[in-house]
């Protein structure tokens, strides 16, 4: 019983340590103190700030204002090493770390802040140190996000699939933070070059190469690219390369990531790809295809959902809603692609010819519907279909709604998803729907 009573007890402490205010962190710090450190009297302080409270509002904005400024520097670091080699940029992320190094009293009050992140920063107070942290780090990301895509661009390289800036940008904040905490309490377990080599190192398996779509290539490369560029023989770019629809396509991907297609000109695109225009008006019929063909560096990671065995109890249905969920996600991320998308499944349409060149390439480039069939056929073979619908239209009307739905409205996929199968399938599964009994 005693063993029982001082387990509780420790673990009281625990809780009550995780339970402090900032204002609590504060408390070690009185009034006399502050003011010897300051080389002003105690009056003086109570002339300034009229409690406590005050004074810990005033610390925390303190607080903010240097994360700011650090995060300008950041900013300002990232800009300089645009469209530098990887190698380059590890001198950067060095002397990035020496600043950190530097500035250990602003890593200990963000975790003291994180450890306090629950409670409310003053007595009076609404806003919880979370929330003062949680403005901390969107201004990183409002500041950083563009910089990082612009240098990452600048380099000739794109995220890789399923990452994005965000992505990024919160992995970088994810290191410095984790790694100055680590050198705080165990200095000799972390090398001076640790972070330098973790940023290149993470640029190059986050990134690929712009146009570059094998993953295998990436990683087996990883250790060639971390060298100097001294040390590295250049590739040579064949006769013609680079003029092919897909490499134009995934070139100006970046470009359909924010814009719409309307606002996308035929010069934006061959000048990001490095042609002439006369040759994006030889591989496209319009922008609209441009922009299509950019899920050509999507559809993989769909394809690879899609190709997930099905188990007899898990169902076809569970992994159609799979492949979609993820394909909505990526139209939200890549607006202008699923505009595109949408047109040239319209344009394929109104030619009512799916196997002309445009539709043959539409097919090759965003085979969404093509990942779905299988799936309905399979709901056809398990006797769940009560009509003979063609699995590829039914596939493609799915995908038709689905789009439209994520382009117009910002709704949860699973509202998306939910109202599109009841649209399509209602009447079409077995004992569903008006006239099941027919």
């Amino acid at each position: 019983m005693a063993g029982d009573r001082r387990s509780e007890l420790v673990d009281a402490g625990l809780a009550l340590i995780l339970r402090q205010r900032f204002q609590d962190l504060l408390a070690s710090a009185d009034s006399r103190s502050i003011t010897e450190g300051a080389g002003v009297t105690t009056g003086s302080f109570f002339h300034h700030f009229r409690n406590r409270g005050a004074f810990t509002d005033a610390v925390a904005s303190r607080f903010i204002e240097r994360w700011e400024a650090s995060a300008d520097q950041v900013v300002a670091d990232i800009q300089a090493f645009a469209g530098s080699e990887i190698s380059d940029v590890r001198n950067v992320a060095q002397a990035d770390w020496d600043k950190l190094e530097a500035a250990e009293a602003e890593a200990t009050l963000q975790h003291l802040l994180w450890a306090a992140r629950n409670q409310p920063l003053t007595q009076d107070g609404t806003e919880t140190a979370g929330d003062l942290l949680a403005r901390c780090y969107q201004y990183l990301l409002d500041a950083g996000i563009p910089a990082y895509r612009d240098a990452v661009a600048a380099m000739g390289r794109e995220m890789m699939p399923p990452f994005d800036d965000v992505d990024l940008a919160v992995t970088m904040t994810a290191l410095a933070d984790g790694i100055q905490m680590r050198q705080g309490v165990q200095p000799d377990v972390v090398r001076p070059d640790l972070f330098a080599d973790l940023v290149a190192g993470m640029l190059v398996t986050l990134t690929r190469p712009a146009g570059e779509r094998s993953d295998d290539v990436e990683l087996a490369s990883l250790e060639a690219r971390l060298l100097p560029a001294a040390n590295r023989v250049p590739r040579k770019v064949g006769a013609g390369e680079g003029k092919t629809w897909r490499h134009i396509a995934d070139a100006a991907a970046p470009l359909f990531d924010h814009r719409t297609v309307a606002e996308v000109k035929v010069a934006d695109v061959a000048e990001i790809a490095g042609v002439s225009t006369r040759t994006v008006h030889h591989q496209f019929a319009a922008v609209s295809a441009v922009a299509a063909c950019g899920w050509a560096r999507l559809c993989p990671e769909l394809q690879a959902i899609a190709e997930v065995p099905i188990t007899r109890s898990q169902g076809p249905e569970v992994r159609l809603e799979q492949v979609l969920t993820r394909y909505i996600e990526l139209g939200r991320q890549h607006r202008g692609a699923l505009e595109g998308f949408m047109l040239e499944v319209l344009a394929v349409g109104a030619e009512r010819d799916r196997t002309s060149e445009r539709g043959a390439r539409l097919a090759e480039a965003a085979p969404i519907s093509a990942l779905l069939t299988p799936h309905i056929r399979e709901l056809r073979a398990r006797g769940k279909l009560r009509r003979r619908i063609d699995s590829a239209e039914m596939a493609q009307t799915i995908v038709t709604l689905v789009s439209l739905r994520t382009f117009i409205r910002d709704e949860p996929p699973e509202r998306i998803l939910d109202e599109t199968f009841g649209v399509v399938m209602e009447g079409a599964l077995l004992g569903g729907g008006p006239g099941s009994s027919r």
